[in-house]
């Protein structure tokens, strides 16, 4: 049977990782774009963790095998397709033991050229948190500053489309940094994922000048930042951009209506969910009867009064405190247009900063 490390399969050209531990182990957290074909479900697992621990390993042992043993063939089959598919095959487990090596030992027998993956997922973690804690950045951040809604995540992906390498921190945590984040974008990232997908965008972009990012604080969403990270940000090239408020309550609203289609109740039942979860915040700053006025907004379908009285008085005051922090910005801009805005800092960055 043959091993690699993960640093050893980053080398490799065609590759499919394969993580044979349980759905929810995989749904937690994996190596980005593996696939995931489990030994056991995630009862089953737990049914030999009881009787290991409770009984004997040699009895757990026993259950395992007395369940993997019908399903090998179908297993078989499945990496076999993957052969076809990817120059190299790599099995890994949560720590590189049984279930992977079994799974190994069975292609073997099958003629199937596999590796297993040396200390499975923990040591694949492991990498990942090593090299973000003692990562050197390169590259000189160009950072997008401004009030919520004045468009700094479709400004990145115009940059990007102008040519321009950029970094969708909002994009890897599936998250928009702010109560009303998640609406209309499921779950978010895992943190571990999150770290995980950084990294990659990091080695991808690793050659880069320069590199576009929207500003952030330490967490987005669920995710936390790293350090080096946010000590860029703080030294980066900073770009203010100031629109109407008339226009950020449109983009907010165009975006969310967007994530929800035609389903405008869902929309409107999650907007009263997250207003509630900031009402705290809310009732400090404008009272009682501003926050059940603005509930009843919302229930009524009076999207434009809500954004706009959140933006004025929740949102707004947090982002200029933010701001407040930077003595000043190396470029402000006060339009409206965002294809305006964007070629302003394209001028910009062409001939400050190349």
């Amino acid at each position: 049977m043959k091993t690699i490390t993960y640093q050893e399969t980053l080398d490799k050209d065609s590759i499919a990782y394969i993580d044979v531990r349980t759905p929810k182990e995989f749904a937690e957290s994996t190596i980005p774009d593996a696939i995931n074909i489990p030994i056991f479900t995630n009862q089953e697992h737990s049914k030999i963790g009881t009787i290991y621990t409770q009984k004997s390993p040699a009895e757990a042992r026993l259950l395992a095998v007395d369940l993997v043993s019908p399903k090998i063939p179908s297993f078989i089959r499945k990496i076999k397709r993957l052969t076809k598919e990817y120059k190299d095959v790599v099995v890994f487990c949560a720590r590189g033991g049984m279930r992977s090596e079994s799974i190994a030992v069975f292609c073997k027998l099958a003629g199937l050229k596999v590796y297993k993956l040396t200390g499975g997922y923990k040591s694949y973690r492991h990498f990942i948190l090593d090299e973000l804690e003692n990562y050197k950045l390169q590259s000189r951040l160009v950072v997008l500053h401004g009030f919520t809604g004045v468009g700094k995540t479709e400004l990145l992906y115009r940059l990007e489309a102008a040519g321009i390498p950029i970094i969708d921190l909002e994009g890897l945590a599936n998250h928009r940094g702010s109560a009303f984040g998640s609406m209309g974008l499921g779950q978010p990232t895992n943190p571990k994922m999150f770290d995980s997908l950084l990294w990659e965008k990091l080695q991808e972009l690793e050659d880069e000048s320069i590199i576009a990012i929207e500003a952030e604080s330490k967490r987005v969403g669920i995710s936390v930042v790293p350090e080096f990270l946010l000590e860029a940000i703080a030294n980066g090239i900073h770009i203010l951009i100031q629109r109407s408020l008339s226009s950020r309550v449109k983009l907010i609203i165009d975006e969310y209506k967007g994530s929800y289609e035609e389903d405008y109740q869902s929309l409107i039942d999650q907007a009263v969910e997250s207003i509630s979860a900031i009402q705290k915040h809310i009732i400090k700053k404008t009272g009682k009867k501003n926050y059940e006025r603005l509930i009843n907004l919302c229930q009524d379908g009076e999207l434009e009064k809500v954004v706009s009285f959140i933006l004025e008085n929740y949102y707004d005051p947090l982002y200029q405190y933010s701001q407040d922090k930077y003595d000043n910005f190396e470029l402000e801009i006060q339009e409206d247009n965002l294809a305006k805005i964007n070629q302003r800092i394209i001028d910009f960055i062409n001939q400050s900063l190349n």
